[in-house]
């Protein structure tokens, strides 16, 4: 469901940075550099949620809550701080007397941020739905044993993402180059073309491809080998589902 979002941040580097995660995944983003302009654009347009900067100029982000608050009780509020929230007990106990719907440290350097108000803009009634995350890019799982490779597609595809999914080199090959792939997720040890050979083929056609490498063992000079060869990440058999999700989320929004 496409929603309307406020926010109000003096950062012009973070108002970029979520005009183009939320804007990408189709929804409408104003934008106030400070707090004396929030009530205003509040009276003029109801947002569905006001993500508020606790460095908000000139007065801070507590300060704007309590001018909000007085005067709109029910919108959705995510009050950004500084610190993890745990650490400025006094800010966090006076932003939730005010009725905030989140608090959140905020952070660009990973995905948690992002995923958490990514939820907080979904409708209820479509928390499954399988296109969350379509606009964001498409991710290619690339892996010769056939319990792997479903176990992926299918866990991948459960959370939203659009994922395909190659038998072998030459397949992985092919479907890169038919259709724009964002991420892909590379068994190192196949038969024919292994993954290492994938790897330079993605790279010599497309260097904005990040490519995730899965290895059954540790092997260093593999993981130097695929590193040289512009490897993002590694990722050690057996995976943990979770970790790779949160994984690929961050590198999406980091490819935006």
């Amino acid at each position: 469901m496409i929603r309307d979002i406020l926010i109000a941040d003096g950062d012009v580097e973070s108002r970029d940075k979520f005009l183009k995660v939320l804007s990408s995944m189709g929804h409408k983003v104003d934008f106030v550099p400070n707090g004396n302009e929030v009530i205003a654009r509040l009276q003029a347009k109801r947002p569905y949620l006001l993500i508020l900067d606790q460095e908000l100029p000139p007065d801070g982000g507590l300060k704007n809550l309590e001018l909000v608050r007085g005067f709109e009780k029910e919108i959705h509020v995510l009050f950004l701080t500084k610190n993890d929230p745990g650490v400025d007990l006094e800010i966090c106990t006076e932003v939730t007397r005010l009725g905030v719907t989140e608090i959140l440290k905020k952070d660009f350097s990973n995905y948690d941020m992002f995923k958490k108000i990514l939820e907080m803009l979904e409708d209820k009634e479509e928390k499954n739905s399988d296109d969350k995350y379509l606009s964001l890019g498409r991710i290619l799982v690339v892996d010769d044993d056939p319990q792997m490779r479903t176990t992926l597609e299918m866990f991948l595809n459960r959370k939203g993402f659009h994922v395909k999914a190659a038998v072998d080199g030459e397949h992985a090959l092919a479907e890169i180059r038919a259709q724009k792939t964002k991420i892909v997720i590379c068994d190192e040890r196949m038969p024919g073309m292994d993954g290492l050979m994938v790897l330079k083929k993605v790279k010599e056609f497309d260097k904005s491809i990040d490519v995730i490498m899965l290895t059954a063992v540790g092997d260093r000079d593999i993981i130097k080998e695929a590193a040289a060869l512009g490897a993002r990440n590694f990722i050690t058999k057996p995976c943990d589902l979770h970790e790779i999700e949160k994984l690929i989320l961050s590198l999406l929004i980091q490819g935006i």
